[in-house]
């Protein structure tokens, strides 16, 4: 079957996605403390594309001249002129001439990608491939000589570098696929309310929220007294201090910059505000609480912003970026629609004119 209607296909879908997601962004513009999501996709793996029973063509076989090699930190980008690098995907084996990659925690040459703190990240990521198979190092010191070469301790482990068959003439893809939503922690802007339980967080970080399933995480601080004078979100989910649910009953109280909670004068309690340094495994559950992802910890570090009494933070999202992106969306969906129809036209007249021949 034709492949461009595949790949086609695979970019409707992606639109169809994105466009489900800047819906989504669009319709909490207005939420307190929302963070907009963004659609991460991917392509599918890189296949080999042979000639079949046809002379080969030694111009598409360039003399190898050697890897380029850059080096940034502990990332490595590498880069050759003829054969291929070979990543283990999910969906198989892709086939590049350039890579970028690291060594993960258990000395295996993985695929990488950066958190918000720029540090680099190789869970759910992708093994480099050598000639036989994942390549490990012991110790995190590695150098890539001018062959492809992996040296560690100044002894080649492995070779990067593949050179297929002469018939084989390039690569070729399938499309692209969704891969996962991505949240964007960008701060809002903060406005005055002058409610005395509206509490906005200058800085990263989060307030803890107690629900029945569990810690819940949220930006949202328009809170508000239950009817035992605890203060709870609007979902009616307690609020936590250092010292459990907050209770303020009918008291007149003033929060600091700290969190501190001060009822006559005394510091009675501190709201529980902090950040979150695993934020990549944090899941939004409605009600703009976030949880962490199943089997996951908290890396729970110390809030160092300022906490704010009597103003809230507004949504992250851009109205006219949005409805920007939304066009993008819709236009690349339909250019797509009409690739499909191109098709289905030139397979129409295949079958029905090409075969009476």
């Amino acid at each position: 079957m034709n492949n461009s209607l595949y790949i086609a296909a695979s970019a409707l879908l992606l639109n169809q996605k994105n466009i489900d997601v800047i819906s989504n962004n669009l319709a909490n513009v207005n939420t307190t403390g929302f963070k907009k999501d963004i659609t991460i996709a991917e392509s599918f793996p890189e296949v080999l594309l042979s000639k079949i029973n046809d002379r080969i063509d030694f111009d598409n076989h360039k003399a190898f001249t050697g890897v380029n090699v850059e080096r940034d930190g502990e990332a490595f980008t590498l880069t050759i002129n003829s054969g291929y690098f070979r990543v283990n995907t999910p969906a198989g084996i892709s086939h590049s001439r350039s890579l970028s990659f690291t060594v993960d925690e258990n000395g295996y040459l993985k695929t990488f990608y950066r958190d918000l703190k720029g540090q680099l990240k190789t869970d759910g990521e992708n093994y480099v491939l050598g000639q036989n198979g994942p390549i490990r190092v012991e110790g995190g010191d590695i150098e890539i000589d001018n062959n492809g070469n992996v040296l560690s301790g100044g002894q080649i482990v492995d070779n990067l570098i593949t050179f297929p068959p002469l018939n084989v003439i390039g690569t070729t893809s399938g499309g692209v696929r969704f891969d996962k939503i991505a949240i964007d922690y960008t701060p809002g802007t903060i406005t005055e309310t002058g409610n005395k339980l509206d509490f906005a967080l200058e800085g990263d970080g989060f307030f803890k929220v107690q629900t029945p399933n569990g810690i819940a995480y949220t930006r949202d601080g328009a809170f508000t007294l239950d009817a035992n004078g605890q203060l709870v979100t609007k979902e009616g989910y307690a609020v936590l201090g250092q010292n459990g649910p907050i209770v303020l009953g009918q008291n007149s109280f003033e929060v600091n910059g700290n969190g501190d909670i001060i009822i006559n004068g005394q510091v009675q309690d501190r709201l529980d505000m902090v950040d979150i340094d695993n934020k990549e495994y944090l899941r939004k559950q409605g009600n703009n609480l976030y949880t962490m992802l199943e089997n996951m910890e908290a890396e729970e570090v110390p809030f160092t912003g300022r906490l704010l009494q009597g103003y809230l933070e507004t949504s992250n999202v851009n109205t006219i970026k949005e409805m920007v992106n939304m066009i993008t969306a819709l236009r690349s969906y339909e250019v797509n629609q009409k690739i499909i129809q191109a098709q289905d036209q030139l397979l129409d007249r295949v079958v029905n004119d090409l075969g009476r021949l």
